[in-house]
């Protein structure tokens, strides 16, 4: 709104906003405020989506690579260890099988071991939200004190 100086039929109170205009202006801006700020946080959570879909994906090919290359040096250590030894291709293969199952044994177990320990709810966070909610408290119930 354009300020005019004194007209000679209106004051100059009488120029200026109101407060109902001026507090609805306020409330306006702060909505509009409110909806750019939800809109950029979800633009910005899509591109971490995004972000996170092609990290899903390399991690899946990677690990479809290994699991080819982990075959194959276990083809490869069981012709080794048959050429070094001389015994029968089966017991080769016996051994070296039951060898990478002994190691997934051992690092199944210790998996089980750490997700046991792990606590998925934030307790931090909790009690201090928890706190938050009852220092809020004793400021409405008992006032700024």
């Amino acid at each position: 709104m354009e300020y005019r100086p004194n007209d000679g039929n209106k004051t100059d109170i009488e120029n200026k906003p109101g407060i109902m205009e001026l507090v609805s202006g306020i409330l306006r801006d702060a909505t509009d405020i409110i909806s750019k700020e939800m809109m950029a946080a979800r633009l910005e959570m899509r591109e971490e989506m995004d972000k996170a879909k092609s990290s899903a994906v390399m991690l899946g090919v990677a690990a479809v690579a290994l699991m080819i290359g982990s075959i194959l040096l276990a083809f490869t250590l069981v012709y080794l260890l048959q050429e070094l030894s001389e015994l029968d291709l089966w017991i080769c293969y016996a051994i070296i099988g039951a060898s990478i199952c002994g190691v997934g044994l051992i690092i199944l177990y210790a998996g089980k071991r750490r997700a046991a320990r792990t606590n998925l709810v934030p307790t931090g966070t909790i009690e201090n939200a928890k706190e938050d909610a009852r220092w809020v408290t004793r400021k409405v119930k008992y006032g700024a004190r």
